[in-house]
């Protein structure tokens, strides 16, 4: 028995793989930066499949957020093996397992735009050159993240159009002083700002909320895509929900900056199965 794994900053999609049949479960997002191995565990137990029996598991395939050097590999890989007690546990990056289900063995650059963004080189194996993700702070453009700071920021300081702001609190019946008190007291502040994107996408039509994500996305391409040699030559593909519910917009940049964009996938891990060679 297999399990593949796909997590970002928000959630963790899995596959059990269980001879010619497969499950589904989902948990919360498991990244080394803020991880709980006690709650990774139970969070796990919780929602496997009550008819699997874990200790017939023999290999996990894990890739996930912030996974990035061996350090935090052995932090993730230490809070799976427990539950999985007599697999071998892989554990490789969100960004790996991005390429090798967009590209296969083929080459390509590496996009993720969800909850974070990345991206990074693939020579069909791995990837060979990875512009620094420095995360919802100092960038994340593109991101879930990028576009609800930039709404927020807008929302704070007034610089919505009345109805698009009075739009805003009532969709989320949130005051800029609770906003505020969520993105620097609450936990996880990326997932907070994120959950703002959906209001973007439904309201991309009016002006100022266009500029935010033109803009957001287009410092994505000039900053975590054109630097790579060849970039207007290489293919180029994407992962995740912000990539895949903006794609119309974000092919609209493409095309200006001559670049190739093909296949955006909102979820990943039925080509990761693909890429082990597992069959679904």
């Amino acid at each position: 028995m297999i399990i593949i794994a796909d997590s970002g900053s928000t959630k963790t999609d899995w596959i059990i793989f269980n001879d010619t049949q497969k499950e589904n479960f989902k948990t919360k997002g498991i990244n080394p930066f803020f991880l709980d191995k006690k709650a990774v565990e139970l969070d796990i137990l919780s929602h496997f499949p009550r008819n699997i029996k874990r200790n017939s598991v023999k290999a996990v395939y894990f890739y996930g957020p912030a996974c990035s050097t061996s350090e935090r590999c052995q932090i993730v890989e230490a809070a799976l093996s427990p539950v999985f007690s007599n697999a071998q546990v892989f554990v490789d990056s969100d960004l790996t397992g991005a390429a090798r289900a967009l590209f296969q063995k083929k080459s390509g650059i590496a996009c993720i735009l969800g909850t974070g963004s990345n991206s990074g080189l693939y020579n069909g194996e791995r990837i060979i050159e990875n512009i620094t993700s420095t995360g919802y702070i100092l960038g994340d453009e593109g991101s879930g993240a990028h576009l609800g700071l930039e709404l927020v920021k807008k929302f704070i300081n007034h610089q919505l159009e009345p109805e698009i702001e009075n739009a805003f609190f009532k969709y989320y019946n949130l005051s800029a002083e609770q906003i505020i008190d969520r993105v620097y007291k609450g936990e996880y502040p990326n997932r907070f700002l994120a959950h703002f994107a959906p209001f973007i996408k439904e309201n991309l039509n009016q002006p100022s909320i266009h500029k935010i994500a033109y803009h957001s996305f287009l410092s994505f391409i000039e900053i975590h895509v054109l630097p790579y040699k060849n970039s207007q030559k290489e293919p180029i593909a994407m992962v995740g929900s912000i990539a895949f519910y903006f794609k119309d917009l974000i092919y609209e940049i493409a095309k200006e900056k001559n670049l190739n964009i093909g296949k955006i996938l909102s979820h990943p891990i039925s080509d990761l199965a693909q890429y082990h060679g597992l069959k679904l």
